[in-house]
């Protein structure tokens, strides 16, 4: 998304505008789009000078209202149903209003999130692990077969990556053709 055009360009575009320059070669040589030159110019011709200033109301993405029945429902369903995920909301709505519209599930979770009605990361399922990464050079490595890849001459190649946990370094893999019946 571009910034908002200066005041000083809005007008140095009226005024190459009134030397009869035309919008192409006004919006090359200030180096803006003539889709911008043409809109300021209409605005200036159906409002005068007020027409030139900067609309920041448009920008940016807009919320839903609080009187949107979609939005109100979502939020709803969730301060009612607190442990209830993004998919069982999403289709109890769909049972129970087929003729509604939903947002995607993300959309959902976003609301949920402009409202505070989500912790983010708070309920990990995950188990806690016990594993460390490498905190020296060479303690740990990760290594990861690539077999039977296509390279540019259309032949297959297979090699080993290796890399070092604590650093990222890549340890630099012999390449070897695929082997037959092993």
């Amino acid at each position: 998304m571009s910034l908002a055009l200066s005041m000083v360009k809005r007008q140095e575009i009226l005024r190459l505008h009134k030397q009869g320059i035309s919008k192409r070669q006004i919006s090359k040589t200030l180096q803006i789009s003539r889709t911008t030159v043409h809109t300021l110019l209409s605005r200036y011709e159906s409002e005068g000078e007020a027409g030139l200033k900067a609309r920041y109301g448009n920008c940016g993405k807009s919320r839903r209202s609080d009187s949107d029945f979609i939005y109100r429902a979502v939020r709803c369903m969730k301060s009612w149903h607190p442990s209830w995920g993004g998919d069982k909301i999403h289709a109890e709505l769909s049972r129970l209003r087929p003729e509604l519209e939903l947002p995607s599930v993300r959309t959902m979770y976003r609301w949920w999130h402009w409202n505070n009605q989500i912790k983010t990361g708070s309920n990990s399922k995950l188990p806690p692990s016990d594993s460390k990464w490498a905190s020296e050079l060479h303690e740990g490595w990760q290594i990861d077969a690539k077999e039977e890849i296509k390279i540019a001459d259309k032949s297959k190649e297979c090699w080993l990556n290796i890399k070092d946990e604590h650093s990222g370094t890549v340890v630099d893999p012999p390449v070897f053709p695929p082997q037959e019946n092993l």
